[in-house]
């Protein structure tokens, strides 16, 4: 027995995750909003990950469990869209954890404004759940509510992470009738960041910080870099860069400067000779386009535009005399 009648459906992907799984679920069923369905999707977990899952779904009927061979957080997170009965949708990550009036938080505010997504801050933890810090919503204190394509203004701002992630969230589910997140790939809350805001008619913010984003070495984030983590996020800014262009939107300008700072910030020493080329070849096609004119950004697109590495060696000597 379940659920009957959700109002709300949250998604949590689990992989391996039997140090935090606990914590996790319990903050979701200890949560005021009572109306939701807790979908586990155990991803093909190899330690005692699906035994803690099945122990709650014994003791919860709002509790959903469904286990598939490992296909990775956006694969699991489809499956979850392809199996909820919600009104509305979130995703909490399985090494995370939410306050207890994270869902009547979000869902109140989305309803007060009649919005398609609804947006809250949320805390820095450590594993042991301390809070370090509160990551605050890039958006002005003084605004409530914007248009899903106004949101695109505050993609570029120092930290645009509030913005893009999947997990601080509320969203109607109708506006995943036709997305779903990009599989087999790193970024994948940035790939479908921009088509999700794109949809949404209405985004309300809630000025809270009501999730827990847990910092641990053993995150996909943390993990080390590799060829295929660097092209993902290539492909990444040229699907943005596309996108905007297709849309004939005013963002187009900042993403390509984006996408050339990505560029020329990356860490060429252990590279592949032939990717640099690829990117090089890339800077070279966007020269010329950027969102400002002042003299350091037309400097460093010309320095960029001889050599990209070129750039990268100056930022390195610019923070060491700084040091100094």
């Amino acid at each position: 027995m379940t659920e009957k009648n959700p109002v709300i459906s949250i998604i949590v992907p689990v992989y391996n995750v039997e140090k935090y799984l606990d914590r996790c679920i319990q903050s979701i069923l200890v949560q005021s909003f009572k109306k939701f369905e807790l979908v586990l999707i155990n991803d093909g977990s190899t330690d005692n990950s699906l035994k803690i899952c099945q122990k709650y779904r014994e003791e919860d009927n709002r509790i959903v469990l469904i286990s598939q061979p490992n296909k990775g957080l956006s694969a699991a997170r489809n499956t979850g869209l392809e199996n909820i009965h919600g009104e509305y949708v979130c995703f909490i990550d399985s090494d995370d954890f939410v306050e207890k009036n994270y869902l009547r938080s979000l869902y109140n505010n989305l309803e007060k404004n009649k919005a398609d997504i609804s947006i809250c801050e949320y805390f820095l933890t450590d594993e042991k759940g301390k809070k370090l810090s509160v990551e605050k919503l890039n958006e002005p204190e003084n605004i409530s509510i914007l248009s899903g394509k106004n949101t695109f203004n505050y993609f570029y701002k120092d930290n645009y992470v509030p913005n893009v992630v999947a997990w601080n969230k509320l969203y109607k589910r109708s506006i995943f009738k036709k997305l779903r997140y990009k599989e087999g790939r790193y970024f994948e809350d940035e790939f479908i960041a921009l088509p999700l805001f794109y949809t949404a008619k209405k985004v309300s913010f809630v000025r809270k910080p009501l999730y827990n984003y847990v910092q641990r070495s053993g995150s996909i984030m943390n993990s080390s870099w590799t060829l295929k983590k660097y092209q993902d996020q290539q492909l990444m800014y040229q699907e943005r860069i596309e996108y905007f262009k297709k849309n004939k939107n005013l963002m187009y300008k900042a993403a390509v400067q984006q996408y050339k700072d990505w560029i020329t910030g990356i860490n060429y020493a252990n590279i592949d000779k032939s990717y640099v080329l690829n990117l090089q070849k890339e800077y070279r096609k966007y020269f010329g386009i950027r969102k400002s004119n002042n003299p350091k950004r037309i400097l460093k697109d010309f320095l960029g535009l001889l050599d990209i590495r070129l750039v990268s060696k100056l930022k390195s000597v610019s923070k060491y005399i700084r040091k100094k």
